[in-house]
């Protein structure tokens, strides 16, 4: 068959498959869309971010994070000011309140993944772990 030796369709699957382990955290108890949850951790790894930079690194289309940049901001964990230099860009950074949630979902999220890979032996972790990062390697991201 086609899709099961098929690269981009294998990854997508699995990565939907994959998400769908923390979904219940970041939606049910939290209340997040996936492109607010993506965008909240994004922040809190650096101290700001534009939406451009935030495209690439959630990834998701800039109407996607522009709709999760509102949401955040609407629930008073984010703020966005103005680039004194161009005023077309804006950067984002976490409230306190903004960086408390993410450090309150983090832990749930980390103990969530970890769930979905206790049934692997450290073997088959130590083998998922190298073949993401050759992935990685391939697609320029490591």
């Amino acid at each position: 068959m086609f899709l099961k030796g098929y690269l981009p369709y294998r990854l997508n699957l699995l990565a939907e498959m994959a998400s769908e382990t923390t979904s219940e955290i970041y939606r049910r108890r939290h209340g997040l869309t996936r492109p607010e949850w993506r965008v909240l951790v994004n922040l809190a790894e650096v101290d700001s971010l534009t939406a451009s930079e935030l495209c690439t690194r959630v990834p998701a289309h800039k109407t996607k994070v522009s709709r999760a940049l509102a949401g955040l901001e609407e629930r008073g964990w984010v703020t966005r000011t103005t680039d004194p230099k161009d005023r077309r860009v804006a950067h984002a950074t976490l409230t306190r309140k903004g960086r408390r949630a993410a450090d309150q979902i983090r832990p749930e999220m980390e103990a969530a993944a970890e769930a979905a890979l206790a049934p692997l032996t450290p073997e088959d972790r130590a083998r998922v772990d190298e073949g993401l990062k050759v992935l990685e390697r391939l697609f320029g991201q490591a």
